[in-house]
């Protein structure tokens, strides 16, 4: 055996043993972090952590709920921007999916890609209007006005397209139940059949 043979011999079994080596550490970390878990979770302090966090979730729920495109398009330049971008990828994402189910879509892609065309438009006049002064007086209400339209446009065209896969599922979601309730029912019966023959 050679020094080269030698030394490539060394470094698998080298490499070998770091991975086992590697392999037997996760295992015991993850099992301390675990066990560490288990008592940190029932913590009082954890317990009110935990509701915060579920309070606060719940709390911009509700904000979120009560946005509109016309409260989304006030703030800063850079929030409404993404606030625009994301009504159009929803709308976007809702008929694409809607499109791909087979549901009718009619011109909803071609005013998607219209939408997408005015919103960048809109997305440079909002990069540009974050140079102006930040006194409110400032900032044309117009352009906001004009963006909070597109996103309108935008959450209705998504909620056409939601429409139209929830009618194109119908159907078949009506069958699935139809005939997970035969299902359901023919085990009911097969199972009292069985009490019936195993009683005495």
């Amino acid at each position: 055996m050679t020094f080269v043979e030698q030394v490539l011999v060394l470094l698998v079994i080298l490499c070998g043993v770091l991975v086992l080596g590697g392999t037997i550490a996760f295992l015991v970390v993850r099992r301390v972090l675990r066990r560490r878990w288990h008592g940190v979770r029932n913590h009082v302090a954890t317990r009110a952590f935990m509701a915060t966090l579920a309070l606060l979730s719940g709390w911009r729920e509700r904000v979120g709920a009560r946005a509109t495109p016309e409260t989304d398009a006030r703030g800063t330049a850079a929030r409404t921007r993404r606030r625009l971008w994301s009504a159009i990828e929803d709308a976007e994402a809702a008929v694409h999916h809607a499109d791909v189910s087979n549901a009718p879509v009619g011109e909803l892609p071609a005013v998607c890609r219209s939408l997408r065309q005015v919103a960048g438009q809109l997305d440079t006049l909002l990069r540009l209007e974050r140079r102006l002064p930040p006194a409110a007086s400032a900032r044309p209400d117009a352009l906001r006005t004009q963006v909070a339209e597109v996103m309108t446009a935008a959450r209705d065209v998504q909620s056409a397209a939601l429409h139209a896969c929830s009618d194109a599922n119908q159907p078949r979601i009506r069958t699935l139940v139809r005939d997970a309730g035969d299902e359901v029912a023919i085990v009911a019966a097969a199972v009292a059949r069985m009490r019936s023959i195993s009683s005495p």
